[in-house]
């Protein structure tokens, strides 16, 4: 690791005293030369140590560390879609303003994406303010695939915030895109339930938990195309895409889509 430990002439056995090389430019903190050694010593041989109540951390006690319940939940979210026999894909949360926008027939109203100051080009222009245009891409160039194609993305996508300190927000999307011959709209329709019935809600008949209604989106086909409503509020669309969105992707065969907010469900 290229990092000098010599003990603490101070007498104290519990003090190690590191050097850091310029080589070494990534080590800026404390916890760096402590990722270094978890690296060294294999995260695998780390023995979970219970931590009783009241235990103080400075006092250089061991703890266990748990995952934040947004990656848990993203994580069983993605083992579902896998058991529904779909295969994630990532694409990058950088895109350019054409992609986000033009691409998927929407106009940039100026109040959700957030602008790349100095972009390093022009497919870096703007942050993400949806997965559509990744996953789409994704098809594009990988068109010669058997069909059907059958891909989802677990992703952060950024949208302006004034109540944030840095002035937009991450949040977590799930996406889904089914490619064939056929738009195979009832495969996406059905994953979207399959995915509400494993959180654990089920179609009321009120608002008080999630429905669908008919929405007007422009990458979608009118007629064929709907909202996804939880508690009141719209956290997602679903529909079968539309024709010139596809032909601007390169894509010749009919695909149908869903995108959802599954931060909420937290």
């Amino acid at each position: 690791m290229q990092l000098r430990a010599e003990q603490s002439v101070s007498g104290d056995n519990s003090t190690i005293n590191v050097s850091v090389p310029p080589a070494r430019s990534d080590v800026l903190h404390p916890c760096d030369v402590m990722e270094d050694v978890a690296i060294a010593y294999g995260y695998n041989n780390i023995k979970d140590i219970a931590v009783a109540k009241g235990y103080n951390i400075s006092k250089g006690r061991a703890v266990t560390l748990k995952p934040l319940r947004l990656e848990e939940f993203s994580h069983l979210i993605r083992l579902e879609m896998a058991m529904c026999g779909f295969t994630e894909v990532l694409s990058f949360i950088l895109c350019s303003l054409g992609d986000n926008f033009a691409m998927l027939n929407h106009e940039d109203d100026e109040s959700t994406a957030v602008i790349i100051e100095n972009p390093r080009s022009s497919e870096n222009e703007t942050a993400r303010t949806s997965l559509m245009s990744g996953i789409l891409k994704t098809v594009g160039q990988n068109k010669a695939h058997p069909k059907p194609i059958k891909i989802f993305e677990v992703g952060d996508v950024v949208l302006l915030d004034e109540t944030k300190d840095v002035g937009a927000t991450n949040r977590r999307q799930l996406a889904a895109l089914y490619c064939g011959a056929t738009a195979g709209y009832e495969i996406i329709h059905g994953l979207v339930e399959r995915i509400m019935q494993v959180i654990g809600l089920v179609p009321p008949d009120d608002n008080t938990s999630y429905y669908l209604k008919p929405s007007d989106e422009p990458e979608f086909l009118r007629g064929t195309q709907a909202s996804i409503i939880y508690k009141g509020k719209q956290i997602g669309t679903s529909g079968i895409v539309h024709p010139e969105v596809l032909s601007k992707f390169d894509i010749p065969d009919p695909c149908s889509y869903f995108e959802l907010n599954i931060q909420c469900f937290l």
